[in-house]
């Protein structure tokens, strides 16, 4: 019986292979977003016109582009970019929706249906054609870029927080506490809140990734970081014009993309294995 325990029960690293290797991608796209400054050779903004399309070579890792900037230099700075723009969406979108979602789980009645309709509402339309509404309203900036998205997320995080509350509710010390007079603002802090926040925050590794895509997809049609700023998007739609003659131009920047994207949603799905109480026996 033990031999077969053994078997059926993998060790740490197998268990949680996920989260590990999603919070290495994870850390190394930080680390060189945070260290940006000193990691990389060259300015990300200096121009050298007698090195433009230069391919990757012992003094440009990673190739110049067209007016001779340093792609490896751009690409790590663009990372700066993505982290600002997930944060603050990521936040917009876990905080809109937590009240929203708490506030409708709660309380119940027309005001979960009003509110429910309205988040419906807005999770009908397809995320990136929201964006480009929302910045056509908004004006072009990446500051109106991150808001845009942040908004896009509010109503998948409200009815992942209507739920989880739900759920709560049905708990029987939630009636005890009810029994003993406590206050509703007293529930919501001390037993509701904290049950609720981890499903949200699995959920936030998930929406994080696809914020750097919108951003992207949003820098790429010019809505988004403009030039000079560096950006993977604005990165690849300038790369795209030149794939014949320099295709790291857009091979690198995508590159980066993808492991960004990756990292956060193995992040995401090593969370949500750790956090599920299956996954413990």
């Amino acid at each position: 019986m033990s031999g077969q325990n053994a078997v059926r029960s993998p060790s740490g690293w197998r268990r949680y292979r996920l989260l590990w290797v999603g919070g290495l991608l994870v850390a190394l796209v930080c680390l060189a977003a945070l260290c940006a400054p000193w990691v990389t050779p060259y300015s990300p903004y200096d121009l050298d016109v007698a090195d433009m399309l230069q391919a990757p070579s012992a003094t440009h890792w990673l190739g110049t582009d067209e007016i001779g900037r340093d792609v490896l230099s751009r690409t790590v700075f663009a990372a700066r970019i993505s982290l600002q723009v997930g944060l603050v969406a990521v936040a917009v979108g876990l905080f809109g929706g937590l009240l929203i979602g708490v506030v409708a789980g709660y309380w119940g009645g027309l005001l979960d249906l009003a509110l429910m309709r309205a988040m419906e509402l807005l999770f009908s339309f397809p995320a990136i054609l929201l964006a480009i509404v929302l910045m056509a309203v908004l004006g072009t900036s990446i500051l109106n870029a991150m808001v845009a998205i942040g908004i896009i997320f509010i109503p998948g995080f409200a009815r992942l927080a209507r739920v989880s509350t739900q759920k709560v509710l049905r708990q029987s010390y939630i009636d005890a506490a009810r029994t003993i007079g406590m206050a509703d603002a007293r529930i919501l802090q001390r037993e509701i809140l904290p049950n609720v926040m981890t499903p949200l925050l699995v959920e936030a590794m998930t929406a994080f990734a696809y914020a750097v895509i919108l951003e992207s997809s949003l820098s790429f049609l010019g809505l988004g970081a403009q030039p000079p700023e560096p950006s993977w998007g604005n990165m690849l739609s300038t790369g795209r014009g030149f794939m014949a003659q320099a295709p790291w131009l857009a091979i690198v920047p995508g590159a980066a993309l993808f492991v960004g994207v990756l990292g956060f949603n193995l992040l995401g799905d090593g969370l949500r294995d750790f956090f599920d109480p299956r996954m413990k026996d």
